[in-house]
């Protein structure tokens, strides 16, 4: 009777199996489990033999792989929960794909109910890693694969397997793990999903043989990982055990995906544990076979994120005890050093794309930027770093990255040239070290880019030749957390305009986001014909301004770019940090518009033949609606139309403040005099009572004294 129950059913077809290829290859080398796993095993051995209600509630027995209990689950008024939604609510945030997968209740499933779904620990963790993979181009893909054939190296219970079964059903998840740990796996795997093919891979089976390919779940014991090289991998991926292993046995495993030529790598790990002598840095050895680059997601890991914040004065966390989503690509060859410019533009000469970074001071984020520039999909660009004379750690990881990535290329400042000189320098480098690019961006040195920013954008230049910039809805992020604000989106594009003055008219009006639109992609033969980045006030508008003089501007209808908050500019900060203060011209006294148009008549009218060649008049009254709408708006923005409009508001509020003292001070006294007024009559009648009184106890008295004794 005990075995019609389908679980404790999977739970023994899985123990049989794990006895059939639990002596499979000689746990000996790198497949000899270390000192941890040896006493964690042995904390398992109860499974072996493992009574029904045991199955229905294995989840809870799980504590021994993930170290989460039910227990910590309940209400305890600890704020533990609090901060728990308070991450879901962050990771939901972030999640444009739907690739929330809630904790199933079977075989005891537990955690917060929330919404009516339960979440625990490992929820978090699953859901985090989804959405790393969906940033870092890994899920775009898989959906590009019809049947994917994805390999997980220690899969634990199997929850990452379930999440990733339930998103992506038609592939083949392969699990290496311990042949122990399938007895949980494959029992919970099985019953999640009970019309699921398992296969269990010992010495007698062949997976050149092709016999894998109706497996839902293919489980290969540790000790035969060796033969996964032969599988046709798509994607191979490991969370939180890399960390645990020695440098020999991470080592062992890339190789394995190396081998089968698996194009794409996820790890989700510390650097190494931090009572783990025998491995010094797990990205290290990824390294050495993948290109890596680094997902950003938020700012805190999952275990730290869920903790009670630390006491002012307590030790922080080491960076390199701190989890790092990577996602690394198949190296086609060893990563050259290049030592000149010359050398960097002969061996990349074919770029069409180059993106230009000018670099101050900002190594905090400056890792979380690279990373996601070179984890782009779109992988045919050039890189250039300019430092600004940097006094930070910034030189030391820019130098980091130019030497490990070839298409990195890094430039430093003697001294501070400001931003002016410095954005015009980082394009004539670009295309020096790339003659032949026809895209230029700039990219910031701590802001974030969705891995399909780069092919969205080459996409809409490629197919519509009269775009001459490109870029995509912008999302702010905090500028510590880099968690997104609410903060509504910046639109503006000119693709139904295919007239100047129409387009002109246009931009004059309605134009907003400059600040965004720069940092898209240009043409980049249009960027010079714009003077790139003139010596005036407010840059970015006037090159804006040209650029749509010289064709549309297409704003890509998705969240690409994720730009960190920072104070707001102002006309008078810009005048002492675009230049140097001895290099500043005689006209940045002037205000913004009136010096954007003199550049405009410059540029525009005044040579002969004209580069647009439009009449005269028409130039005028061109430059006058740019001067009066840009210079309506630069007043709305200045101090002194704060100043006015402060007062005008003071003056509304003292109105305001006037009349309801006024109207007060009437309802007082109305009511102050009707209060006086019955205090009175009462007052009044209580006078007359007591005359009356004292009238009637007199003529009593009298009347008694008047009465004869008898």
């Amino acid at each position: 009777m005990m075995t019609e129950d389908p679980a404790f059913a999977a739970y023994l077809d899985a123990r049989e199996a794990v006895e059939r290829i639990k002596g499979s290859g000689a746990p000996s080398g790198v497949a000899r489990p270390s000192a941890y796993w040896l006493e964690e095993l042995e904390q398992i051995d109860y499974l072996a033999d493992a009574s029904p209600l045991i199955v229905r509630k294995l989840r809870h027995h799980a504590f021994h792989i993930t170290g989460i209990r039910p227990y910590d689950y309940r209400e305890k008024g600890d704020g533990r929960r609090q901060r728990f939604e308070g991450r879901l609510q962050a990771l939901r945030a972030l999640d444009h794909a739907g690739l929330m997968v809630p904790e199933s209740p079977a075989l005891g499933g537990f955690g917060y109910e929330i919404d009516g779904h339960l979440f625990n620990v490992d929820t978090l963790k699953f859901y985090e890693v989804l959405i790393a993979m969906q940033r870092g181009g890994v899920l775009d893909a898989m959906r590009g694969i019809d049947r994917p054939l994805v390999c997980e190296i220690g899969a634990g219970w199997g929850g990452f397997a379930y999440q990733f079964k339930t998103l992506f059903p038609r592939a083949t998840y392969v699990i290496v793990d311990f042949a122990e740990l399938f007895l949980f796996s494959a029992t919970y795997l099985k019953t999640v999903f009970p019309d699921a093919t398992l296969r269990f891979v010992g010495e007698d089976f062949d997976l050149t043989s092709g016999a894998w390919r109706d497996a839902d779940f293919l489980f290969v014991p540790n000790t035969l990982a060796h033969l996964v090289s032969s599988l046709p991998l798509d994607l191979t991926l490991n969370m939180v055990s890399f960390q645990e292993m020695t440098e020999a046995q991470v080592r062992t495993y890339v190789g394995m995906a190396a081998d089968a030529r698996c194009p794409l790598l996820y790890s989700l790990n510390r650097e190494r544990s931090s009572y783990n002598s025998q491995l010094t840095s797990v990205s290290e050895v990824l390294s050495d076979r993948y290109e890596l680059a680094e997902v950003t997601v938020l700012d805190t890991d999952y275990p730290t994120g869920l903790k009670k914040p630390p006491k002012p004065g307590k030790t922080a966390e080491r960076p390199d005890l701190a989890y790092r989503h990577q996602v690394g690509r198949l190296s086609t060859g060893p990563v050259r050093s290049l030592d000149s410019a010359a050398e960097f533009a002969s061996a990349r000469h074919a770029s069409r794309v180059v993106l230009g970074m000018t670099l101050y001071n900002n190594a905090e984020h400056l890792r979380g930027a690279l990373d996601s520039l070179l984890a782009q999909t779109w992988r045919d660009f050039t890189l250039v770093l300019l430092d600004d004379a940097s006094s930070d750690d910034t030189e030391r990881i820019a130098r980091e990255y130019a030497g490990r990535d070839a298409r990195v290329l890094y430039f430093r400042h003697a001294e501070r040239k400001a931003m002016i000189a410095t954005w015009r320098e980082v394009v004539v480098l670009a295309g020096e070290a790339s003659p032949s690019a026809v895209y230029f961006a700039w990219v910031s040195d701590h802001d974030r880019w969705h891995p399909r920013w780069l092919e969205a954008m080459v996409g809409e230049l490629d197919r519509d030749p009269g775009v001459v910039l490109a870029y995509p809805i912008t999302r702010r992020i905090a500028p510590d957390t880099g968690i997104e604000l609410d903060k509504g989106p910046r639109l503006f594009e000119t693709m139904a305009l295919h007239d100047v003055r129409s387009r002109w008219s246009y931009f004059c009006r309605h134009a907003v986001g400059s600040g965004d639109m720069v940092y898209g992609l240009m043409r980049l033969d249009a960027l010079r014909r714009a003077g790139i980045f003139r010596t005036v006030l407010r840059p970015d508008r006037l090159l804006i301004a040209e650029l749509t003089l010289a064709g549309r501007i297409r704003q890509v209808p998705e969240v690409l770019w994720f730009r960190r908050q920072s104070a707001a500019t102002s006309v008078s900060r810009q005048r002492h940090t675009l230049v140097l203060p001895q290099e500043a011209p005689r006209w940045f006294a002037a205000p913004p518009w009136l010096q954007h148009a003199l550049v405009l008549w410059r540029e525009y009218v005044t040579p002969d033949p004209r580069p647009i060649p439009l009449p005269t008049s028409q130039w005028a009254r061109m430059v006058v609606l740019y001067q009066v709408r840009y210079g309506w708006r630069h007043l709305r923005k200045s101090e002194t139309s704060h100043v006015v409009g402060r007062g005008i508001d003071n003056t509304i509020w003292a109105k305001k403040i006037t009349r309801h003292y006024y109207h007060h001070a009437i309802y007082r006294t109305l009511v102050g005099t009707r209060a006086a007024w019955g205090k009175l009559r009462r007052l009044a009648r209580r006078g007359v009572y007591h005359v009356l009184v004292l009238t009637h106890r007199v003529r009593h008295r009298r009347g008694s004294e008047e009465t004869p004794i008898r």
